[in-house]
């Protein structure tokens, strides 16, 4: 009799464990696997649509504002294309009476590889420009180059030979960073008077390793970021210092300070500067003005391009006669220098007379 009751009770508890699981149980395990499911779906497709967000039709892009360049452009154009550049911004701010962008670029512009912003004649800084160009295509670039025409970007791996951008920005030392700051490297007039038809890179050979504008920098700046990239109304053409900016080889820099960064690193990148080209480069460049309509200072304009080039008198004769007025200053000043020279010279003799 015992052992009947036990197994009435066993199968008794054998059909209540059935019912809670068929009715219970089983129904909870359903719909918590179908939420589970719900979620991971949504998950996934919510993740899905945030990497359709962030991809860019362009991996490299070039935003720069022109005036009276159209010498330079396709030789730019072509040499940014090589090292894999996809897309060109400019900003037409030429006289259209005189000469314009699309004079010399028309093809780059039917095959969409050049857009052409017109600010004709505009006195808008470069930063208000490049504040407008980023918000344009910040969904549309992995990265926006902020150069002038006359700064070539050259990069290299470990071993110094040079690499596409795409090799050199995909690099995970970038990966946490909002903008790079790239280093000049100076380049002389190689002696150099009148303008050639020739590349600007075959005609300039000579860098200047000890140059002091070396310290100065220029950006490229990530896409799709959802803060202020360039400060409104700001004369310059640096981004916002609370960006997480980094130097050439990916370490961040903790005191930004706009366009200085000493020393420079010139290791991993940097940017060929030819700021002068010839004299009679340069004096086209002095009579031009700047983007914003302002009037250079002609003697401090001679006088930085004799700070970059040696001194010799046909050039000094070049700016005299575009001119019409003397520079006898530059004379003195390539005199005194010379008595400076000899004075060290005459001293350090002395010195070593007296120690031997």
């Amino acid at each position: 009799m015992a052992k009947n009751k036990a197994k009435d009770k066993n199968y008794h508890f054998y059909l209540k464990n059935k019912y809670i699981n068929k009715h219970i149980r089983y129904p909870f395990k359903v719909i918590f696997n179908v939420i589970i499911t719900t979620f991971w779906i949504f998950s996934l497709t919510k993740t899905k649509k945030k990497q359709q967000k962030i991809k860019f039709k362009y991996f490299a892009c070039f935003c720069s504002i022109v005036r009276k360049e159209n010498l330079y452009i396709r030789d730019l154009i072509a040499y940014y294309i090589k090292i894999g550049f996809e897309k060109f911004i400019f900003g037409d701010n030429n006289f259209p009476n005189i000469e314009k962008i699309s004079d010399v670029t028309q093809d780059y512009i039917n095959n969409g590889i050049l857009d052409i912003i017109e600010v004709f004649g505009s006195s808008m800084s470069q930063g208000e420009f490049f504040s407008i160009i980023y918000k344009k295509y910040k969904t549309k670039c992995a990265w926006i180059s902020f150069f002038d025409i006359d700064e070539y970007l050259r990069m290299h791996s470990e071993d110094r030979k040079i690499i596409s951008v795409r090799k050199y920005l995909s690099n995970p030392i970038f990966n946490k960073c909002e903008s790079i700051s790239i280093n000049w490297l100076m380049y002389s007039d190689n002696n150099l008077l009148f303008y050639e038809n020739r590349s600007v890179l075959e005609r300039f050979t000579t860098p200047l390793y000890k140059n002091r504008e070396n310290r100065l920098v220029k950006s490229i700046v990530r896409g799709n970021l959802n803060k202020r990239v360039f400060a409104p109304l700001h004369s310059n053409h640096v981004p916002d210092k609370k960006l997480i900016i980094c130097n050439s080889m990916g370490k961040r820099i903790k005191h930004y300070n706009g366009f200085y960064l000493k020393p420079p690193l010139l290791k991993n990148a940097y940017l060929m500067h030819y700021n002068t080209k010839t004299a009679e480069e340069f004096i086209q460049k002095i009579k031009r003005g700047s983007n914003q309509n302002i009037v250079y200072n002609v003697t401090e304009k001679i006088k930085g391009f004799f700070n970059i080039n040696n001194f010799t008198e046909e050039k000094l004769k070049l700016f005299e006669k575009a001119f019409n007025r003397t520079f006898n200053q530059f004379r003195n000043y390539k005199n005194s220098s010379k008595k400076v020279y000899m004075n060290i010279i005459y001293v350090n003799v002395i010195f070593l007379c007296l120690f031997i």
